[in-house]
C-alpha cells in the first residue's frame, strides 16, 4: 500500500512539469529547459545505481528507504521556498510567464472539469503519438539497462565494477537529454532528433548484443553507451513535444501524464518480453531484435508525428 502510495506522490510530482517550466520561462528557453527535465529519470537511474553498492552495506535497506524520504521531504521544502506560487505568476502578465501569455488565474477546477481535460487529452491524436512513442523507446532502454547488471554479472567483473559500468550507461543517457533540448533550441525539427535518437538505438543494441562475428568488449560496451545516449533524444525531444501537441494549455499535465503511464506500461512490458527471448535463444545475443521491432515502431510514429506537426 504504501508503495502504491508512493507512486501516486511520483505522478503528482512528475506529470505538472512540463506545464509549470512552460510558464517559468521564455519561449526561447524553453526547448532547452524541457531536455534538462528530461534527465530526472537517467540521472536519478545512475544515482541509485551507484549510491546502492556504496551505501546498502553500511545501512541497510530501511535506513536506504529513510534517506530517500529525507530526500523527497527537501525537494518538498525546496519546491514551496523558490517555485512562484500560481498567484505570483499571474501577477507577472509578461515574457516571463512562459510563451508571453498570462498564465491562468489560480482556481480550483471541479471534477467535471478534470474529467473533460482528461476526456480532450485521450480523444486527441497528438497525446497519444508521444506517449506511444515514450512507449517504445521506455520499453527498451529499461529493458537494456535494467538486464545489464545480470549480463555483466555472468563475466566475473564484480559486483562494484558491475554498478560502474550500469550507471555510466544510464548516465549516458543525461547528455542526449540536453543535446535534445540544444538541438530543438536552434530550430533542429523534433520529429528528426527522434528519428536519429531510434535508428542510433537501434544500431547500438546490434553492435552490443550480436553474435555474428567477435567484437572487442571494450567496442561493445562503447556501443551500449551510444545506444544509451543517442537514446536520450527521444525524452528531451517528446516532452517539448507534449507541450506542443497537447490539445490545450491546460491538457498539458494530462498530456504529460499519459506519457508517463505509456512509459511505465513500456517499462512493464520491454523487460520480460527481453528476457522471454534471451530465454528461448540461450543468451542475450537476439535482444537487438526486440530494441529493433521498438525502434522500427519509434520510427514509424516519428513520421505520424512530423505530419501533425505539418497540419498544424
Amino acid at each position: 500500500f504504501l508503495r502504491a502510495l508512493e507512486g501516486v506522490g511520483f505522478l503528482l510530482v512528475f506529470m505538472p512539469c512540463a506545464g509549470l517550466i512552460r510558464q517559468l520561462v521564455s519561449a526561447h528557453d524553453l526547448p532547452f529547459m524541457l531536455g534538462v527535465f528530461g534527465i530526472c529519470m537517467p540521472l536519478a537511474t545512475a544515482l541509485a545505481l551507484l549510491g546502492g553498492p556504496l551505501l546498502l552495506p553500511l545501512m541497510g535497506w530501511p535506513q536506504w528507504w529513510w534517506l530517500m524520504a529525507a530526500v523527497s521531504a527537501a525537494m518538498a521544502v525546496a519546491a514551496l521556498v523558490w517555485v512562484p506560487s500560481d498567484a505570483t505568476r499571474a501577477r507577472w502578465a509578461g515574457p516571463a510567464a512562459g510563451l508571453g501569455a498570462t498564465p491562468p488565474k489560480a482556481s480550483r477546477p471541479g471534477l467535471m472539469q478534470g474529467l473533460g481535460v482528461l476526456r480532450l487529452t485521450l480523444s486527441s491524436a497528438g497525446p497519444w503519438l508521444v506517449a506511444l512513442t515514450f512507449a517504445f523507446y521506455a520499453s527498451q532502454w529499461q529493458a537494456v539497462m535494467g538486464f545489464l547488471p545480470s549480463i555483466y554479472a555472468s563475466s566475473d567483473l564484480g559486483v562494484g565494477l558491475t554498478a560502474v559500468l550500469t550507471a555510466l550507461a544510464a548516465a549516458a543517457n543525461i547528455v542526449g537529454n540536453l543535446a535534445a533540448g540544444v538541438l530543438l533550441q536552434r530550430g533542429v525539427p523534433a520529429a528528426r532528433v527522434l528519428a536519429w535518437g531510434f535508428a542510433s538505438m537501434a544500431v547500438g543494441a546490434w553492435l552490443t548484443f550480436e553474435a555474428f562475428w567477435p567484437l572487442p568488449a571494450a567496442l561493445r560496451y562503447a556501443a551500449l553507451l551510444g545506444f544509451s545516449m543517442m537514446g536520450g533524444l527521444i525524452p528531451g525531444s517528446l516532452f517539448s513535444l507534449a507541450v506542443r501537441l497537447a490539445p490545450r494549455e491546460n491538457a498539458i499535465s494530462t498530456t504529460v501524464g499519459w506519457m508517463t503511464q505509456c512509459s511505465a506500461l513500456g517499462q512493464f512490458v520491454g523487460p520480460p518480453l527481453v528476457g522471454w527471448v534471451a530465454g528461448l535463444a540461450g543468451g542475450w545475443q537476439w535482444t537487438w531484435l526486440v530494441t529493433g521491432g521498438c525502434c522500427l515502431v519509434g520510427l514509424l510514429l516519428s513520421q505520424r508525428i512530423a505530419r501533425r506537426l505539418a497540419l498544424s
